[in-house]
């Protein structure tokens, strides 16, 4: 189990609620690995954000080959262009 501080620009995407033991319902996807947001704090608001692009910091943990984030700031990103970079 890693945890450390991480950075995270993606789409934010539903994910079913049954198949996660945190309850996570999103999770924003980058470079094809998904970080499940854990549903508290601010993290709470990406559930209203799906199929937006954002930028994430937060705590991150590995737990048996998930990647979880509790949140603890994002922003909504006007455009993709960093998509390109």
């Amino acid at each position: 189990m890693n945890t450390g501080l991480i950075h995270v620009k993606g789409y934010v995407v539903a994910i079913p609620r049954l198949t996660d033991a945190r309850q996570a319902r999103v999770a924003i996807v980058q470079d094809d690995v998904e970080y499940r947001i854990v549903p508290r704090g601010v993290g709470v608001d990406l559930d209203d954000e799906v199929s937006v692009p954002v930028e994430v910091t937060g705590l991150h943990e590995d737990c048996d080959g998930v990647h979880y984030i509790t949140v603890r700031s994002y922003k909504v990103l006007e455009d993709d262009s960093w998509l390109e970079e």
